[in-house]
């Protein structure tokens, strides 16, 4: 089905009939961010919790390998290092597979429902063609979507021989229903432009399409069109779409926390800082400290330099200089260099926080860090353990809805806004760049320096990864379970 097209509101709608019927369903997905969409459809819907699971593939792999390692054949952790998802999946097939596990299956859930199969893996596939051996299976995808498939060593599917022949096509007349009583044309405009992706004929956007097309590559353009947007419609939900985290980073830094960069669920950069602080090496505590707190917040370069962080490096403190309204921050920061603790480090954070002219344009990081710090400084635990427990936490809880956000197209999948703005629309590959456009109910804004955008995947240079480099700026079962 294509985006916005009604399949969130169809699986809400199969999870009611199975509230109705007494009985239970599983939702699968990939992204936290569909699994949120699910959850508040299914709950408007009038739908108990307890009448459905929904999670995403990754996690309830995990759940059920710790739950069941003899079946597994692999004990893993509990809290998960999704480095590792693909064991995940390995264990979790054998164990679905065991004929005690089928029965567990049968007894809990009336169907399965996997969304968004277009991303799902061999291994992935392997899961689910498992499960469907014990309960009716039904998948839900659209090929123009698939925005995951990266992993060499362990590849899609072939849409049309692997899933399409254990899942026959369920034809759905398309209706854009995102866009009713919002921009219909546009809805109807991004039905009709499937075909171009298609048959991967170059895309054309400006006056004659329900598009606003701004002709630039230029950064100003991308900051003056997110603050334009925001000021044209103040109370609306705004999405800013980039390709690249640190574009996403910088546009979010020049805005002034304005917008908020949405963070990845496995906050990889946050556990970094947080192992760093473990180490107990209290010059590098210090400059990383300095280093994430200009990483996190705007408009403070002239009171927290690169020459502090240098200092701070080789053990100097950087207290003394004449910055008004820095002393406190310099003074926290050069402690660090004799009391590198949780506790002294959450402090230098707190008052590079207050720095006069700064704003947190990365809210969802900067309070992992200091909550981890936190929680570190009062259980004992390590900071890095606490940072990954709270990006746990927020894999089961869902994001913290932010109404003026940058994120990357892989982030905000399954989401939508009332005007979504795509920043540098020419370096994105046309899966990325169909999501990036169906995100937008009211208006939608292209950023590109050509009218024409190219459907048709790059293809690797040099022999390398594929990647394009970026053109600028710098147990045995002891008794049934609720799986």
């Amino acid at each position: 089905m294509p985006a916005g097209t009604g399949k969130t509101e169809i699986i809400a709608a199969m999870t009611h009939l199975a509230a109705d019927a007494h009985e239970r369903a599983l939702i699968l997905t990939h992204t936290h961010a569909g699994m949120d969409a699910l959850r508040r459809r299914i709950k408007a819907m009038g739908v108990q919790s307890r009448t459905v699971r929904i999670d995403t593939i990754a996690s309830w792999s995990h759940r059920l390998v710790r739950q069941y390692p003899y079946l597994a054949g692999v004990t893993v952790p509990a809290e998960p290092d999704w480095a590792a998802s693909a064991l995940y999946y390995e264990g979790a097939t054998h164990v679905v597979q065991a004929p005690s596990l089928q029965k567990v299956l049968a007894a809990t859930y009336a169907f399965a429902i996997v969304d968004e199969y277009q991303d799902c893996t061999m291994r992935q596939h392997a899961l689910t063609t498992a499960v469907a051996a014990a309960v009716p299976v039904a998948v839900f995808g659209d090929p123009l979507q698939a925005i995951f498939g990266w992993d060499h060593d362990d590849p899609l599917p072939s849409w049309r021989d692997e899933i399409q022949s254990l899942w026959p096509d369920l034809r759905i007349e398309a209706y854009p229903w995102r866009w009713q009583g919002h921009n219909r044309q546009l809805g109807q405009w991004l039905l009709t432009v499937r075909d171009d992706f298609s048959q991967q004929r170059p895309l054309r956007i400006g006056d004659e399409t329900p598009v606003r097309w701004v002709q630039s590559e230029q950064y100003r353009a991308m900051v003056r069109a997110c603050r334009d947007l925001r000021a044209q419609f103040p109370n609306d939900s705004i999405v800013a779409i980039g390709i690249r985290d640190h574009d996403c980073h910088g546009v979010a830094r020049t805005l002034n926390g304005s917008y908020s960069v949405m963070e990845t669920i496995e906050g990889q950069d946050m556990v970094n800082f947080a192992r760093i602080v473990d180490e107990g090496d209290a010059p590098r505590i210090a400059a990383a400290t300095a280093k994430w707190g200009k990483t996190c917040t705007s408009g403070i370069s002239k009171l927290i330099n690169s020459d502090d962080v240098r200092k701070l490096e080789s053990g100097r403190p950087i207290t003394g200089l004449r910055r008004p309204g820095a002393e406190r921050a310099q003074k926290h920061l050069s402690a660090l260099l004799t009391d590198p603790s949780p506790a002294a480090v959450r402090e230098a954070l707190d008052t590079i926080g207050r720095l006069p002219g700064g704003a947190t344009y990365r809210h969802d990081a900067w309070y992992t860090v200091l909550s981890a710090l936190r929680t570190a400084e009062v259980n004992g635990q390590s900071v890095a353990d606490a940072a990954i427990q709270h990006r746990n936490r927020t894999r089961a809880t869902g994001r913290r809805a932010s109404h003026h956000t940058i994120s990357r197209p892989t982030l905000i999948k399954g989401l939508e806004y009332d005007h979504a703005i795509i920043l540098d629309a020419d370096q994105h590959d046309p899966t990325s760049l169909y999501v990036a456009l169906t995100r937008a109910r009211k208006t939608l804004t292209v950023i590109s320096a050509q009218p024409e955008l190219r459907t048709r995947p790059r293809q690797p240079v040099g022999g390398g990864s594929g990647r394009t480099p970026g053109r600028r700026r710098g147990s045995a079962v002891q008794q049934p379970m609720l799986l």
